[in-house]
């Protein structure tokens, strides 16, 4: 089984050009024009400054740099450098943060989470939901565990794609109206720190400084694998706003945001397993507060492993870092790590078989995590868009026609794929927009370079495209690293 995703779409506003870079073009064309005049009433040294200026404005108009517009790159650096004025590229937690710590204390987008008590319907598991009460959003990550697909046969790796195609089309309908407005599926790669021979020994050990003890301690820590440990995570991401009527009903207390949510959660990980696909539960306050601690800080996570019981001994309120900074425009470091969030911004172009992405998880080595963020579009939405842009090319198509301008072939797949795309959504399927982030984490910056030239070796052999977040790394960490579902523009309007 084959699948062939569509081109990711070069139409701008007017033949392929977006506003920002007809604007850009109009104002050099318009100082060409000035410095014109400037010249003609003998003043030639501002009619060189202002013709300098229009070659400056088209060439940031027309050109492109490592795969974005140069005007998409002026909010970018206006960004970075408002915020390196402002001191806000570092942040200092634990003993170092102004004033008291709050409960949970996370740098960038994610400041704004909170920890939202809820107990599971047995009275005794809790369930770790993040607040996040200016954007009124809860989220939670439930632990996922599967078989090797790759061994499957042909049958079985049928079967489980169909079954997650299912697992898609509940999210992005029955729950999409329930209130999920996103979700994410990480997987992430450590390093396998221990064995269970060690935990054993660690913590059931009552003499630890006898012969006996100190051979089975080197002979167990010899056999520790050199593999890695992977995890995966389906996180969800619920509105409240879409579950106001709900939550009013239930009294409107805090207890009423869990026990709606934790409904939602129940039906949401029944058809994950439905699917084929192993859970071992939505995860608990600190469950959930070691993954993000060890994100930040990965020399704690041998610690964590040998400590990890029924539950880490990592308190709720220890999931960011010490100390976090951007250093440059493209590296960002985090405790005792550094990490490179890249976007891949191209899909392959050809069919590629189901597990085209298997070398992206075991041919790398190092620590990386891969992030796929989706929000599904409301049926009249997607269809409103559809049809926009079956408009807009058709409308495209005539004016290069009338113009006698060349059609190139990728505009012929792209006017292809909006129609595959309408007939997949007359066919029920649900439209969603979505992102891949994919971070690597290494001691050091040296390291990381090496781990990301690899990183983006490999994913150049599957056929997708990717490109350094540069002056956005921190948003990237927290969106591609951090099992909390962001990395996507908000929804606003009628544009999908």
């Amino acid at each position: 089984m084959q699948f062939q995703f569509p081109p990711r779409s070069t139409r701008g506003s007017v033949l392929g050009f977006s506003w920002g870079q007809i604007g850009t073009v109009v104002a050099g064309v318009i100082s060409l024009v000035v410095a014109a005049n400037l010249y003609a009433a003998g003043r030639p040294g501002v009619a060189v400054g202002m013709l300098l200026s229009a070659i400056l404005l088209v060439t940031v108009g027309l050109l492109r740099l490592r795969g974005r517009r140069l005007t998409e790159w002026v909010p970018i650096a206006v960004g970075a450098a408002v915020q390196r004025t402002a001191r806000q590229d570092r942040f200092r937690g634990g003993p170092f943060a102004d004033g008291p710590v709050p409960h949970l204390h996370v740098p960038g987008p994610a400041a704004g989470y909170r920890w939202l008590p809820a107990v599971a319907a047995d009275g005794l598991t809790e369930i770790g939901l993040l607040h996040h009460r200016r954007e009124r959003t809860v989220t939670a990550a439930l632990s996922c565990a599967g078989s090797n697909l790759v061994l499957a046969d042909t049958s079985v790796q049928q079967q489980r794609l169909t079954g997650w195609a299912d697992v898609l089309n509940l999210l992005g309908t029955e729950y999409a109206d329930a209130g999920l407005v996103r979700w994410s599926l990480m997987a992430r790669a450590v390093p396998e720190t221990a064995t269970s021979a060690q935990r054993y020994l660690t913590q059931r050990a009552v003499a630890t400084d006898t012969a006996a003890y100190r051979s089975l301690a080197e002979l167990t820590a010899a056999a520790a694998p050199s593999t890695q440990r992977h995890e995966v995570y389906l996180v969800a991401v619920f509105d409240l706003r879409r579950l106001s009527g709900e939550i009013s009903d239930a009294g409107g207390s805090d207890a009423a945001v869990a026990t709606v949510v934790l409904d939602k959660l129940v039906g949401i990980e029944a058809a994950v397993r439905e699917a084929g696909i192993g859970t071992t539960g939505w995860l608990s306050p600190r469950v959930y507060t070691s993954v993000l601690r060890t994100q930040f800080d990965p020399q704690d996570q041998p610690f964590v492993d040998m400590r990890a019981g029924p539950e880490p001994v990592v308190a709720p309120f220890t999931a960011g870092p010490v100390a976090a900074e951007t250093v440059g425009w493209s590296t960002y470091r985090h405790d005792s790590g550094v990490s490179q969030t890249l976007w891949v911004y191209d899909m392959p172009r050809q069919p590629v078989p189901a597990t085209w992405m298997t070398a992206l998880f075991t041919r790398t080595v190092g620590r990386r995590t891969v992030s796929l963020v989706a929000e599904p579009v409301p049926a009249q939405l997607a269809a409103l868009a559809t049809r926009r842009d079956k408009v807009a090319r058709a409308g495209d198509a005539l004016t290069k026609q009338r113009m006698r301008l060349v059609r190139t072939a990728r505009e012929d797949e792209e006017a292809r794929a909006v129609e595959q795309i309408d007939r997949e959504q007359a066919a029920g399927h649900v439209r969603y927009r979505y992102a891949i982030l994919v971070t690597v984490t290494a001691p050091d910056v040296e390291q990381l370079r090496h781990d990301v030239r690899t990183i983006r070796r490999v994913l150049a052999r599957t056929g997708c495209q990717a490109v350094v977040l540069y002056g956005e790394q921190d948003q990237g960490f927290v969106a591609g690293a951090l099992p909390l579902a962001r990395g996507l523009k908000p929804l606003r309007g009628w544009f999908a």
